[in-house]
């Protein structure tokens, strides 16, 4: 329930998924329950051609250039904020998997040679 996911976030978990059919407010409550927990948050939406680099670095345009910076994710880990993933589904497997190996090592070494983790002394 809403209320059990309420005091898990307040009592430090920062992980949890929501299922459900299109259109249905997954989003909305994700939004809210951040607001409330007074939570910053990132947001990607992975598709069949997202690739692992587009998980890493995006790009912005600045004064007609396209600069590429960190990405939701990469920010997320850094920051320490919520991450919501959406449409995970999807998205190929090696996207996937590379979101699964963060969850479960904690850290991402980057095409770059940077390695970022949830630790804030990384």
């Amino acid at each position: 329930t809403i209320k059990e996911l309420m005091i898990s976030i307040n009592n430090g978990e920062r992980s949890f998924l929501l299922l459900g059919s299109q259109g249905v407010g997954k989003n909305k409550i994700t939004d809210r329950l951040a607001e409330i927990a007074n939570m910053e948050r990132e947001y990607i939406q992975l598709h069949r051609d997202s690739t692992i680099g587009s998980l890493t670095l995006s790009p912005s345009l600045e004064d007609g250039r396209i600069i590429w910076k960190d990405s939701p994710l990469v920010r997320a880990v850094q920051r320490g904020t919520a991450l919501v993933i959406d449409e995970a589904d999807k998205a190929p497997t090696e996207v996937t998997s590379v979101l699964k190996s963060l969850v479960e090592d904690g850290e991402l070494l980057l095409a770059d040679g940077r390695r970022i983790s949830g630790n804030p002394t990384s």
